[in-house]
């Protein structure tokens, strides 16, 4: 596996200076390679996940900050939508309920034990190493479609197309795009047309003198006019900052 990138946020020095221990203890027990990035408020850390200068691939988060709260920081990186493990850790147990929301790998109560703090490590790994997979549920069949397979989406009429790597047919069901691609990370997927939804993992350049994608499949997918600025932005973020791939 990679070196992890893991934040750990807290306001008490004390508290961030030892669960920085217990984590670097946690990620030598797993044989893991982790770089560990430190936090004294929800402002730097926010800001680094807006920014996208870190991906980072756990977030051990205080409840209580500032101004901001562990959830807060949680939202953010939902918002982003890479695969990152999620793990709370605050002496208030009457918030658990509410944590589960963010798809919360553990929630720990201080002072937490180097047993716990294992157990949550190694259910983190677990979520991180899950591949990731759109869930389609029609009346015909339940399926996970692993999301690095997919090429793009494409939007007719009442219907949509899967178009997929391992498969010259695409998948078919009824839906609307733009409800199906709230459920796609979008730090790998845009939209580049009302009917076309495209994974930049397979995007080879935008064409701007056609106002087109062009893909390693060699099809060729739109660009509207309401998109175009977009899609632009969101294709030169892709490729200016280093991420894993979709089954990490």
């Amino acid at each position: 596996m990679r070196k992890l990138k893991i934040a750990v946020c807290d306001d008490e020095a004390y508290e961030l200076k030892r669960i920085k221990a217990l984590v670097e203890q946690a990620a030598g027990s797993f044989g893991v390679a982790a770089e560990i990035f430190l936090y004294k408020d929800s402002g730097g850390i926010l800001n680094t996940i807006e920014n996208g200068s870190v991906r980072f691939d756990m977030l051990f988060l205080d409840l209580y900050i500032d101004d901001k709260i562990g959830f807060d920081i949680a939202a953010a990186v939902r918002k982003k939508g890479y695969p990152c493990a999620v793990i709370f850790i605050t002496a208030f147990a009457d918030r658990m309920p509410e944590s589960f929301q963010y798809v919360t790998s553990a929630y720990l109560l201080k002072p937490v034990s180097m047993e716990k703090m294992l157990e949550a490590f190694g259910t983190a790994l677990n979520h991180l190493q899950a591949v990731p997979n759109f869930f389609l549920h029609t009346k015909e069949e339940e399926r996970a479609v692993p999301f690095r397979e997919i090429v793009y989406l494409e939007s007719h009429l009442k219907w949509i197309y899967i178009h997929v790597s391992t498969s010259r047919e695409p998948i078919t069901f009824q839906g609307k795009l733009a409800d199906i691609s709230r459920e796609f990370p979008r730090e790998y997927f845009s939209l580049c047309h009302k009917s076309f939804l495209v994974n930049f993992n397979y995007v080879l350049k935008i064409d701007k003198s056609t106002h087109e994608a062009v893909l390693t499949t060699n099809d060729r997918l739109p660009i509207s006019r309401s998109c175009y600025v977009q899609i632009l932005k969101d294709f030169m973020r892709f490729h200016s900052v280093a991420r894993g791939e979709l089954n990490t």
